[in-house]
């Protein structure tokens, strides 16, 4: 069963989202409105090796079977997700 996920602070968040999206998860991006634009027009990239690899290989947030989106502080109601994650430094928080 797929879950709906928050994930506050989209730099750090962007592994542990893609990682969710491979398992089939939907994630939201918290992050600033240029930074929520560009990953709603173009998505994500991160560089990782899985296990068994040597190699580490570019997955794209376009390409997992879970559904990426990113927003705004302003736009997110936490009510409306199974799960809520905190991915930011102390300061920007």
């Amino acid at each position: 069963m797929a879950c709906r996920i928050v994930i506050l602070g989209a730099s750090y968040g962007s592994l542990l989202s893609t990682k969710l999206l491979m398992a089939g998860h939907d994630v939201t991006l918290v992050c600033l409105p240029d930074e929520a634009e560009l990953i709603n027009s173009a998505g994500t990239i991160v560089r990782i090796t899985l296990k068994g690899e040597d190699e580490p290989r570019l997955m794209r947030s376009g390409e997992q079977p879970g559904r990426l989106d990113a927003r705004t502080p302003v736009e997110v109601d936490p009510g409306e997700f199974d799960l809520v994650g905190l991915a930011m430094q102390e300061p920007q928080f």
